[in-house]
């Protein structure tokens, strides 16, 4: 899944600090604040499954990860990589997801490579995030996640990183995942309306990211624990 926010289009390499660790994986992209490198290392429950990539500028996020978002669905081509790049602040996905992207991009399946997609590929498999065998990427078994944030015109990088954050929780707990579908279930043909229009930057047609995004956006207003 992928966040929106607002940020152009060119690429401009930017140096990658704090190298992947088993305790923190991840790296923080560009000009990092102390509080970026605080929340880096921040032991929430599942940080030591998650490689967090922390960019300083939501454009330079948004060009790593567009193939990702179109690829799994999130997104269908109408939304040009020009307004995905102005919009997204934040993105999750599983390293299968990952790895599913990767394939096909190199079996020639989807676009070419742009130089941005190189650069994380680059790093997950610095990292081992991702790794080589028998001709294919897989998983390479040290992280389930892999999250991307920056901040916003109208959210701050800490709102922007929690949201992601709550996604992986959704991912892993599914008691939540059947609560949230209960509800949604029960919702009016109004009110299915009225959440489907809030969520209008998202494909319509994949009614699970609907739910998904809908059950991220209540528990972000009710606080939810992240430990």
């Amino acid at each position: 899944t992928f966040s929106l926010a607002s940020a152009g289009y060119g690429a401009e390499e930017k140096k990658a600090s704090g190298k992947s660790s088993g305790a923190a994986p991840g790296r923080l992209v560009g000009q990092a604040t102390d509080e970026m490198k605080a929340l880096h290392a921040q032991a929430w429950r599942y940080r030591a499954a998650t490689y967090e990539l922390y960019y300083d500028d939501s454009q330079d996020l948004a060009r790593t990860v567009y193939g990702v978002a179109l690829h799994a669905g999130d997104i269908d081509a109408s939304l040009s990589p020009e307004r995905f790049i102005k919009g997204a602040r934040g993105y999750h996905y599983s390293v299968g997801q990952m790895c599913d992207w990767i394939n096909d991009l190199m079996s020639k399946k989807g676009a070419e490579p742009r130089f941005d997609e190189l650069i994380l590929l680059g790093l997950l498999l610095q990292d081992r995030v991702v790794t080589v065998r028998e001709g294919r990427f897989v998983p390479a078994g040290t992280v389930k996640h892999v999250l991307g944030a920056a901040p916003g015109a109208k959210r701050s990088f800490a709102d922007n990183l929690r949201h992601e954050r709550l996604h992986i929780f959704w991912d892993e707990n599914a008691d939540m995942r059947r609560q949230t579908e209960k509800k949604w279930r029960a919702l009016s043909a109004a009110e299915k309306d009225k959440a489907r229009k809030a969520l209008a930057q998202y494909a319509q047609g994949n009614e699970e990211q609907l739910i998904e995004e809908w059950a991220i956006y209540n528990a972000e207003q009710s606080n939810r624990d992240l430990q």
